[in-house]
């Protein structure tokens, strides 16, 4: 019975593989070729050129990835924050001017702790 089940799964692969879209298809491929490539470098070649060589490259591909995906987090987070606020009339830091007033200088209110505890009691 194990026999019969373990022959009939190439064939479900293939025809699963087969009704995948030519670009899936590809993409399989490459990651299959690059995920056995790197089992046998690290298990046979760790400490060769080419697994040097291979581990730079796709270290190098990490870093480009990393800066562009957190490039995108970061701006898309911030923009929409930005819009929102905006949208909503929030203004975080009070640039507004008041009636009458030529700048927007707000007066510092003095610390109820008094001078020398406030300098020591900053953060």
């Amino acid at each position: 019975m194990l026999t019969v089940l373990l022959a009939l799964v190439p064939a479900r692969l293939e025809a699963w593989f087969n009704r995948l879209p030519l670009h899936n298809r590809i993409l399989l491929g490459v990651a299959l070729t690059v995920f056995v490539v790197e089992l046998i470098l690290r298990t046979w070649a760790r400490g060769t050129v080419a697994y040097k060589r291979w581990t730079a490259f796709f270290q190098a591909i990490g870093a480009v990835w990393t800066a562009v995906i957190l490039s995108v987090v970061y701006f898309v987070s911030v923009g929409l924050v930005s819009l929102f606020q905006r949208l909503f009339g929030h203004d975080r830091l009070d640039r507004r001017l008041d009636d009458g007033k030529p700048t927007a200088w707000h007066a510092h209110e003095p610390s109820p702790l008094g001078e020398r505890q406030a300098a020591r009691h900053q953060f």
